[in-house]
């Protein structure tokens, strides 16, 4: 499994993020290489948007794509902004790392939601939780 997290801020927010979450995809991707959940799905995909969501500055929708021919899972997901700011004020890491995977386990329900084809879920949903564990990112 290939995962790859990113994202997009507007207005500076989300600008600390990619000190998480560039990790978080790293340990993920080689903790999750030689695992096999089926031909269904290769990769994950998660654009973590940062933007607060204004009348004057509407942040649009969540997106959601499966792209089959790659076996490919594009999300692109809202993180909990005034949390964000909250903790990124505060100075508190590991409730910062914490948001991301809140988002990232948004994730799982989506994966049961579409219902991928020859993809245990069940499995890569307890091999990366049982990581996010390891590593402190969950509640």
């Amino acid at each position: 499994m290939r995962v790859f997290f990113t994202g997009i801020q507007a207005f500076g927010e989300g600008k600390d993020a990619p000190k998480y979450y560039v990790p978080m995809s790293s340990i993920l991707t080689d903790r999750l290489a030689e695992r096999d959940y089926g031909s269904g799905l290769d990769n994950w995909f998660l654009l973590f948007v940062f933007q607060r969501d204004e009348k004057d500055y509407p942040r649009g929708t969540e997106r959601m794509l499966y792209k089959r021919a790659k076996n490919e899972l594009d999300l692109r997901l809202f993180a909990d902004h005034e949390s964000w700011r909250r903790a990124r004020k505060n100075g508190d890491e590991q409730e910062l790392r914490r948001l991301l995977y809140d988002v990232a386990r948004r994730s799982f329900d989506i994966m049961r939601k579409n219902k991928i084809a020859d993809f245990d879920i069940d499995s890569f949903e307890h091999d990366v939780e049982a990581i996010a564990v390891e590593h402190g990112w969950t509640r």
